[in-house]
């Protein structure tokens, strides 16, 4: 993505393609841009039609690579129907790879039986961080399914977020793990989401 893109300007774009539930320009420390993003659009339909008219686009001189969401793939979901986290919704995520790259954000059903000893709340984030700033930093304690950070209306961090192992025991490493660390200046506090 070109550095100067926020994420309304990523929104404003993919409008074109259907409608957008959330778009993403992933930030760095310094609260500049990293360069790729995510983009949820409300149907699998949308998502297919993201893909034909941005994957090449020239935008501000950067030629876009954009790709279909592969999480539900790794969990053996079919994407179309998936239910959203939280029940946010049913969406298909779409992400620029391959240096301008990430993973779009697809749902995974929050009512899962067995999933709540699976499911941690993060406190005490760092407002800069994003979901797949989350995603990588607790990839240390193993499979993560998914991770979120919760978004305020006008699309900036609340400061928590939460994290979907693809187990228990990575889940119970990750508190031990994460419960107290100091990310970016800030102790995290991590327990099993309730």
């Amino acid at each position: 993505l070109p550095y100067r893109v926020r994420w309304q300007d990523l929104k404003d774009l993919f409008r074109r393609a259907g409608t957008v539930l959330r778009a993403d320009v992933s930030l760095g420390p310094d609260n500049r841009s990293r360069g790729y993003g995510t983009v949820l659009l409300a149907t699998a339909e949308d998502a297919g039609r993201a893909v034909d008219m941005f994957n090449g686009y020239t935008w501000q001189t950067r030629t876009l690579e954009v790709r279909p969401d592969r999480m539900g793939e790794e969990l053996n979901m079919p994407v179309p129907g998936a239910g959203a986290f939280g029940g946010v919704g049913v969406g298909t995520g779409v992400g620029m790879v391959g240096g301008v790259g990430g993973i779009g954000g697809m749902g995974v059903p929050a009512t899962t039986q067995g999933q709540a000893s699976r499911n941690l709340f993060v406190g005490n984030l760092p407002f800069h961080i994003q979901w797949q700033d989350l995603k990588d930093l607790f990839r240390q304690a193993g499979a993560v399914q998914r991770a979120d950070v919760a978004l305020g209306a006008d699309g900036r961090s609340r400061g928590f977020g939460t994290v979907s192992f693809s187990n228990e025991a990575d889940a119970e490493r990750a508190v031990r793990m994460f419960n107290g660390y100091e990310y970016n200046g800030r102790p995290l506090k991590v327990h099993f989401d309730k």
